[in-house]
């Protein structure tokens, strides 16, 4: 038997071992990283704490690199996507493979997981969101929204998601089915939707490729108000205290009223925005292209301080206790005080970090783009 026909049947065995099929129910506890920026309102923090210094506990080979979502933790098992339209279950407390399946192309956010089903939005394909079924190890349904390159916002049940040729779209979870639309107005260079959606009160708000902000009626889609940045929106908004925040391409960090839409103050960070902020305390946090971390007060937006990380950070911050751990383009893991931005531990990896990581089962999960989800955890862990 010839080399070319021994790798032939590798791959056909490879191949028909592919899947994914959970033994039993999820059991969601308080600890876990449920969704991009953990909860709706997309606030990267959490009451775990994860104390630096930290080391390598696993480390898992997905084939392909991530978008811009992050890794998500339910119970004991962490879910990833990636650019191939490969959906992987790990477990989080020893990285092995419970399975992994195609569900479609290219997901350039992360998964969202619903009791025992997988929901996940992709671009390039005809039919983008699909619904896979993680007790049955089986896709659902799959529908058609055009591309999508963000994380779908669950939010009372339904499915909040913007597509890239600018139409916002409320969805029920059960079959797929658009409860309603919205198409950005005077759209005519088909500006898309490349901002992931965040939830407050009976209200859906996200950001645009032409800088504005919309936040629409969760229940009927109706404009309650927008606001024009004047520069694109790629970065999922945040909200925190009924104050929504967002930066643009120019730099600009906006607060906005969530009810009304009026500016509370802004920000210039002085390079382009592409990360959700985070909160602690009084401070929100956030990373620039420019390569500076900064922490800014929520009164008044003036800055608390500003830390060069010598690296273009396009991922959130997440926040455990008084720190906040970072990945940066320069293939560095970094762990910052959140008082004073000061950097108390560092670790050099294989690939750039271009996800946001995750906090969850005692971890700081993190995807690089070589292909790999490690799991670090505090050296004082047993």
């Amino acid at each position: 038997m010839t080399r070319k026909t021994l790798l032939s049947f590798a791959f056909i065995f490879l191949s028909n071992c592919a899947g994914l099929k959970l033994a039993e129910p999820l059991k969601p506890k308080e600890g876990d990283w449920a969704t991009f920026g953990r909860t709706s309102s997309r606030i990267n923090a959490t009451n775990e704490i994860v104390a630096p210094p930290l080391q390598l506990a696993w480390e898992h080979d997905i084939t392909s690199a991530m978008g811009y979502g992050s890794p998500i933790v339910i119970d004991s098992t962490v879910f990833v996507a990636n650019l191939r339209g490969e959906l992987y279950g790990i477990n989080a407390r020893t990285g092995k493979r419970l399975g992994w399946v195609t569900v479609g192309e290219a997901i350039q956010g992360s998964p969202v997981i619903d009791g025992d089903v997988a929901y996940m939005a992709a671009a390039n394909t005809r039919e983008s969101l699909i619904a896979f079924d993680l007790l049955q190890g089986k896709v659902l349904w799959k529908q058609e929204f055009g591309d999508i390159e963000v994380t779908p916002l669950l939010y009372r049940g339904k499915l909040y998601f913007g597509n890239t040729a600018g139409v916002f779209f409320c969805v029920d979870r059960i079959n797929g089915e658009t409860e309603w639309k919205y198409k950005l107005p005077e759209n005519t260079k088909r500006k898309g939707i490349r901002s992931t959606a965040t939830a407050y009160d009976s209200v859906v708000i996200f950001g645009t490729e032409d800088g504005s902000m919309y936040a629409l009626d969760a229940v009927n889609g109706s404009e309650r108000w927008s606001y024009d940045t004047g520069s694109p929106i790629f970065a999922a908004p945040a909200v925190n205290e009924r104050v929504v925040y967002c930066g643009n391409m120019d730099g600009n960090l906006y607060a906005l009223n969530a009810a009304s839409g009026a500016v509370v103050w802004k920000f210039n960070a002085g390079s382009s925005l592409y990360a959700t902020p985070s909160f602690s305390g009084g401070l929100l946090l956030v990373g620039t292209t420019g390569g500076k971390m900064f922490g800014v007060k929520l009164t008044d937006g003036t800055k608390a301080w500003a830390t060069d990380l010598n690296s273009v950070v396009n991922s959130s911050a997440v926040i455990s206790g008084d720190v906040a751990y970072v990945g940066t383009l320069k293939k560095e893991l970094l762990a910052i005080k959140v008082d004073d931005g000061t950097v108390v531990w560092r670790q050099t990896l294989q690939g750039r970090v271009k996800t946001s990581p995750a906090i969850a089962q005692g971890k700081v999960i993190v995807a690089t783009d070589d292909k790999m989800i490690l799991a670090f955890k505090s050296m004082q862990a047993k």
